[in-house]
């Protein structure tokens, strides 16, 4: 048993975590192709929330510590192969 009570979690929070969460890139797409990462970044959110973390700033940040760089900022293989040719630069079949 917890020795201090869980926080109510209203439909605002909850949609602010949401936001929080699509703007790391655990959109509806992520969701779909990878339900176990997106379900532990939820409750990652939802936890940390309930111990007082409740700036979308500070959740991001939490976020950012447990999985390293969000999904959105990361570039996908497409756009460096893309960033690669227009700088005339070597592409590695990798």
């Amino acid at each position: 048993m917890s020795s201090h009570p869980l926080s109510i979690v209203t439909s605002a929070d909850l949609a602010m975590l949401q936001i929080v969460l699509d703007s790391a890139g655990y959109d509806a797409a992520s969701s779909l192709a990878d339900p176990k990462r997106y379900n532990v970044a939820a409750k990652l959110l939802i936890r940390r929330f309930q111990e007082g973390a409740t700036s979308s700033r500070a959740l991001s940040q939490e976020l950012d510590l447990h999985f390293g760089t969000s999904l959105s900022k990361e570039p996908s293989v497409s756009f460096s192969r893309n960033r690669a040719s227009i700088q005339g630069l070597r592409v590695s079949s990798s």
